[in-house]
């Protein structure tokens, strides 16, 4: 399967063949390349939490109003965010020649040290970009996704074990088979709508 064929193929499926199993090997290869997606100065602020526990997983579903697909998937995947990660600049750059050390580890700390709007953005888009490379991947496997942000993001963090100054969630991943016919598709906005030359209001590409 190509990449257009997974992009086109992925939908956000809600209901799962509860008996099936996403091995540990499965999983390790689904997010070994979820980590290869690009993040700012490459901090890679994602941390992925791997949901078996029944127990767990039915506080989960409790703290998402109830939305049976945390407890029917085969694993749900809570992904956090590292608001903290710049204080990881030196292991990241630790292979780098020596110069770029010098220059970056002290630079990437002082960009985001102080600023505490930054440091959860930036967070917050790497942890999807890393969501998103791993739903696509999903597909290739023959297996079905879905991101979720309906839940109590402070419970949550409480099941998990999140220090809210330092992880935040970012949304959950419902991964498994799929069960019964895709849902119906809603409608995608042509690109010649969303997709503009120079200027919000510039002309539109094609």
């Amino acid at each position: 399967m190509d990449y257009a064929d997974a992009v086109h193929q992925r939908g956000s499926i809600k209901t799962y063949e509860p008996d099936h199993n996403v091995s540990d090997a499965d999983l390790h290869a689904l997010f070994e390349l979820a980590v290869r997606a690009p993040s700012s100065y490459n901090l890679q602020h994602w941390r992925f939490i791997v949901l078996r526990d029944p127990t767990v997983r039915q506080r989960v579903e409790d703290a998402s109003w109830g939305q049976k697909q945390v407890t029917e998937a085969s694993v749900c995947i809570v992904v956090a965010a590292k608001l903290d990660a710049h204080d990881d600049a030196a292991r990241v750059y630790a292979s780098a020649p020596p110069a770029v050390q010098e220059k970056l580890v002290p630079m990437i700390g002082g960009f985001y040290a102080t600023n505490e709007q930054l440091k959860r953005d930036e967070a917050i888009r790497s942890a999807s970009l890393a969501s998103m490379v791993l739903m696509n991947a999903a597909v290739t496997m023959g297996l079905a996704t879905c991101p979720m942000i309906g839940f109590d993001p402070k419970k949550v963090s409480d099941i998990v074990g999140l220090d809210e100054e330092t992880h935040i969630p970012v949304m959950l991943v419902t991964l498994g088979k799929q069960r019964g016919e895709k849902p119906y598709r809603t409608e995608r906005f042509p690109v010649s709508e969303v997709v503009t030359i120079d200027r919000l209001d510039g002309p539109a590409l094609g």
